[in-house]
């Protein structure tokens, strides 16, 4: 019909002053989209009922006035400028399903966008629409007609930041293609999907209130916001990597702290183990004093085996300590390897707490290390001093005695050399 222009806002007139095969079946597929009514038909100079339109096979003249329903399957504006200032829902991001723009000669079929335009103009509604779900809230005046998105920081420093943004699209903004994927996945309906999207959101929020503040209208803040989305997008991706460096740096800190106190606790049992025992070796020096006043060779001996059972059981139980300090030291290396890896990418502070605490730990371990070997030399002293003195005080009936003994053995060597 050669895309007559709107004589309203919602009607238009067609006029036809010589025939036109297409014109007849054109009218009658508006007819039957039901987009509309007639309101006056004229063939020839004839009203023609609307509500029955019988096209006779050739005419000279046809008009006629088509009036839209607000209600139709389709909203048809003039052109984009129509669209963008009579369309109240496009500003809370809801676009008509099926848009024709007379102008352009463009119309949308569902989610098929002929005109790049359109396109951009559902990315910027769906834009909209997420940032009205990461709002703290929406302040609506005059009617309505003044939609604005709040966003809040709260600085515990500076005190709470408030931005509004008043979403408000003009002709310059459909040229910009905005990609809501990232934005999208934090909608509040995706908590069961991301355990940590409250603090994912509140950091958008935070490089949100951050972008815009240099902008004092709320309407420039949006249009900002559009025009710049990709440097915004890379603002809070440096925010939220800031914050997951943070927080694991801080993770690390603490498995460190862990580590380091447990493995100190696992060294003061080993040494706290250790020390009732070693009180056993003074003690069983005494017994030397009892050795020497042993009335005969044979207390004097029975005192020698004490001493010496003694001894072994404590060098004994001294190994076994040190098998225990041997798997405490493999624990620490297991433990701080991973972290000893991936010194070089933590920061400064973390790095000199790393290695203090493994430089301590090594030290301690060291120390003990050596108590161990010192310990187990020490717990054979009571045996040996009791041996020496035993021997020393009764060396002449041990001599006698040798003596019987390699005389009796001779004797026996003799008598089964005879036999």
């Amino acid at each position: 019909m050669g895309k007559p222009k709107l004589q309203t806002k919602s009607s238009f007139c067609f006029l036809a002053e010589q025939f036109n095969a297409d014109v007849g079946p054109a009218v009658l597929e508006l007819v039957a989209s039901q987009t509309g009514r007639f309101d006056e038909v004229l063939i020839d100079g004839k009203e023609i009922d609307a509500a029955t339109i019988e096209i006779p096979d050739v005419w000279s003249k046809f008009e006629f006035t088509y009036k839209l329903s607000s209600a139709g399957e389709a909203d048809v504006y003039q052109g984009f400028q129509q669209l963008l200032i009579e369309c109240k829902a496009i500003a809370r991001g809801k676009l008509p399903k099926e848009i024709y723009l007379i102008d352009e000669d463009v119309c949308s079929q569902g989610e098929a966008f002929l005109d790049s335009r359109l396109g951009n103009l559902n990315s910027i509604c769906q834009l909209i629409m997420c940032l009205a779900d990461l709002a703290h809230y929406h302040d609506e005046k005059l009617r309505g007609e003044e939609y604005k998105l709040i966003f809040v920081e709260d600085d515990g420093a500076k005190g709470a930041k408030t931005v509004a943004l008043q979403p408000n699209i003009d002709l310059e903004l459909l040229k910009c293609s905005v990609n809501s994927n990232l934005i999208t996945a934090l909608l509040e309906s995706n908590f069961d999907k991301n355990p940590h999207l409250v603090k994912e959101r509140s950091i958008f929020r935070a490089s949100l209130v951050e972008f815009s503040k240099e902008s004092i209208d709320a309407r420039e803040r949006f249009k900002l916001l559009v025009l710049k989305w990709d440097e915004f997008l890379r603002l809070y991706n440096n925010n939220l990597d800031t914050y997951l460096s943070g927080f694991s740096f801080h993770k690390a800190k603490q498995e460190v702290g862990s580590a380091e106190l447990s493995i100190a606790d696992q060294l003061s049992k080993l040494i706290s183990d250790i020390s009732g025992k070693v009180l056993s070796i003074p003690i069983s020096l005494i017994v030397l004093i009892v050795i020497a006043k042993a009335e005969n060779v044979f207390e004097s001996t029975v005192l020698v085996l004490g001493v010496t059972l003694t001894s072994f059981i404590m060098a004994e139980t001294i190994a076994a300590q040190r098998l225990q300090y041997k798997r405490i030291c493999h624990s620490r290396m297991l433990l701080f390897s991973s972290h000893e890896k991936k010194i070089e990418i933590y920061p400064e502070d973390l790095r000199l707490y790393l290695r203090s605490a493994i430089w301590g730990l090594k030290k301690n371990e060291r120390m003990l290390g050596r108590s161990l070997w010192a310990l187990r030399f020490l717990a054979w002293i009571p045996a040996i001093a009791a041996v020496s003195l035993h021997s020393f005080i009764y060396i002449n009936e041990l001599d006698a005695s040798w003596r019987n003994i390699m005389v009796a053995a001779q004797e026996l060597f003799e008598k089964s050399f005879c036999l």
